[in-house]
């Protein structure tokens, strides 16, 4: 996931402080720093928020690596934060179900290539 680098390169990108940032999240300049270093992940409520802001879509600002890459998910036409509840909770599970695939892959590798650090994971007994 690559969360934390998209949060600190778009913010850079859009030209806002972290402190910045925090007031337009609602939360303080802090949070932003355990989010940019991954200490810590944004809930859903905030990484809405920052899709919006940053004009992205959701599964890009998560899974898509944009300091190199360029977007791969088709954007909304409208904002998250104006769609209807279910059509929100829809895109959801669908992140959700993509990262779950991509888990499971990395899963399945770890356990092929590297059979003591799966034990140590609990992915095989």
């Amino acid at each position: 996931m690559y969360i934390a680098q998209n949060i600190k390169y778009l913010r850079k990108l859009f030209n806002l402080t972290q402190s910045d940032l925090g007031d337009k999240l609602g939360i303080v300049g802090n949070q932003i720093t355990r989010y940019e270093k991954g200490d810590s992940e944004p809930p859903v409520s905030k990484l809405v928020l920052l899709a919006d802001l940053f004009q992205v879509s959701l599964q890009d600002l998560v899974m898509t690596d944009l300091t190199t890459d360029t977007p791969k998910f088709a954007r909304p036409d409208e904002s998250y934060g104006s769609m209807a509840k279910e059509k929100r909770e829809a895109i959801l599970v669908e992140l959700n179900t993509e990262l779950r695939k991509r888990i499971k892959m990395l899963e399945d590798y770890v356990a092929k290539t590297d059979p003591q650090q799966a034990r140590d994971w609990g992915i095989i007994e």
